[in-house]
């Protein structure tokens, strides 16, 4: 899944505005071209790298802006480093920003509060150049939010759930949306939620579904755990186009799932509903996390063995338990005294351990990390996924969903093929490019240990 952050935010431009979006994660931002605004939305650990960009920017003449979650919650540090920070809602601070910018008045923060999901507007698919990336799909939100309060959730506390009209959702989709044409039309008509939680509501998410029948259009979504237990529902998502579902089961250790506040996860139900899923023509991914309180050694020992028993392995995320500094999980870590020393903005990645868990030492843990990377992602996992899943469904596109799942489950290895990385925070340097232009600019890192 790609950040759809920059067609949001052209989206909320005026209509004479010309508008060029970039993402890192596909092409190079050129450093050469004459804007007279930037906006960068950026994660956590790109932190160091914006801050390249928007001096380099700033030293030519050109007007930055930076916004998301990082930037809200250090908004005091960023405005060293950008000429205005938005920490609220996009969809009244960005069109204020763009106006003032057109005055002369660009004020240094903009923190106007949103009218809720009815007020988000709809992308510009239109600026999306699918030969960047050819197997992205066009997104599109229904909701924003999530109910739950997971500890380690960098929502929880500061995102309240709320939801679109249906018929505004559907009527993007069918009117406005453009698709991705690549290879031979695999991917046409086929669209995601960018939702982080689509199930937030299981009455909304009922309606969605029903409106979405008729459309005929594949899609794929991310909801939580619970969402899944209801068969009714997971039957109407299929037959309203689902076929791909993203959950985070972080744990098949009741321990570890009691530590993250995560109720919602009934692990000795993982086997029937993951079955369910395929059943009905879905397939369902999942995400698992190392380094969580209450995980041992001997789970990560036996964790293969675990889903070679559920006999399913679409695993297609596997990471480290990240303590995002806006989450309560970073200020039970801190408090205890279990943050690692000299953590950088840089390390809060989800692929660096930046604690100590509660049963073992940093060092172990990695070293099951990058074990398990290797371990889960195998070819033989992979044939053993499509011989438990192709024959389950014969639902439209069920069967070319699960053969382009086996790339994403061998893709798990891909964050720990660096040999010379510790992914243990504090011994990993800053990229090179990146390294020699804050020494060159005389731009520190922000420390948060």
């Amino acid at each position: 899944m790609q950040s759809a952050v920059p067609e949001l935010i052209a989206g909320l431009c005026p209509a004479d505005a010309e508008v060029e979006i970039y993402n890192e994660k596909e092409v190079d931002i050129p450093l050469d071209r004459d804007w007279d605004l930037v906006f960068f939305s950026y994660l956590h650990s790109y932190y160091e790298h914006t801050k390249v960009l928007s001096t380099l920017f700033r030293r030519r003449g050109i007007k930055t802006i930076a916004g998301g979650r990082h930037a809200s919650h250090f908004a005091d540090d960023a405005a060293h480093w950008f000429d205005a920070v938005i920490t609220g809602e996009p969809e009244p601070n960005v069109p204020a920003a763009v106006a003032d910018f057109a005055r002369g008045q660009l004020l240094p923060r903009y923190s106007l509060a949103g009218d809720g999901a009815d007020a988000i507007r709809p992308y510009r698919w239109d600026l999306i150049d699918y030969s960047d990336n050819r197997i992205r799909l066009p997104g599109i939100e229904a909701s924003r939010g999530c109910p739950f309060t997971c500890n380690f959730c960098v929502l929880t506390g500061h995102e309240k759930y709320r939801f679109r009209p249906v018929e505004r959702v559907v009527d993007e989709i069918q009117k406005k949306m453009t698709w991705n044409k690549n290879w031979f039309g695999f991917f046409d008509n086929t669209f995601i939620f960018l939702d982080n939680n689509l199930g937030g509501s299981p009455k909304y998410l009922k309606a969605l579904c029903e409106a979405l029948i008729p459309c005929k259009r594949i899609w794929g979504c991310a909801l939580t755990y619970n969402i899944l237990q209801n068969e009714e529902l997971v039957r109407l998502m299929a037959q309203a186009g689902c076929r791909y579902i993203y959950t985070g089961l972080e744990s098949l250790n009741p321990d570890s799932i009691a530590g993250m506040n995560k109720p919602q996860n009934k692990i000795s139900e993982v086997r029937s509903v993951i079955r369910r899923c395929f059943e009905n023509g879905i397939l369902l991914s999942f995400g698992l996390l190392v380094g969580a309180d209450g995980d041992t050694a001997e789970y990560y020992r036996r964790l293969p063995d675990y889903l070679m028993e559920l006999r399913y392995f679409s695993v297609t995320f596997l990471g480290l338990v990240c303590p995002y500094p806006e989450t309560p999980y970073f200020a039970r870590v801190k408090q205890q005294g279990r943050l690692l020393p000299n953590t950088v903005s840089r390390d809060y990645d989800g692929y660096t351990l930046c604690h100590r868990p509660t049963h073992m030492e940093p060092v172990e843990a990695v070293a099951h990390f990058k074990r398990l990377c290797s371990e889960i992602s195998t070819f033989g996992n992979i044939f053993r996924h499509y011989a438990a899943t192709l024959g389950s469904s014969s639902l439209p596109a069920y069967k070319r969903v699960i053969l382009a799942s086996g790339p994403e489950v061998l893709s798990i290895r891909n964050p720990v093929q660096n040999k010379e990385r510790h992914y243990v925070a504090g011994l990993d340097p800053i990229e090179e490019w990146d390294a020699r232009m804050m020494r060159e600019l005389g731009i520190g890192v922000q420390r948060l240990s």
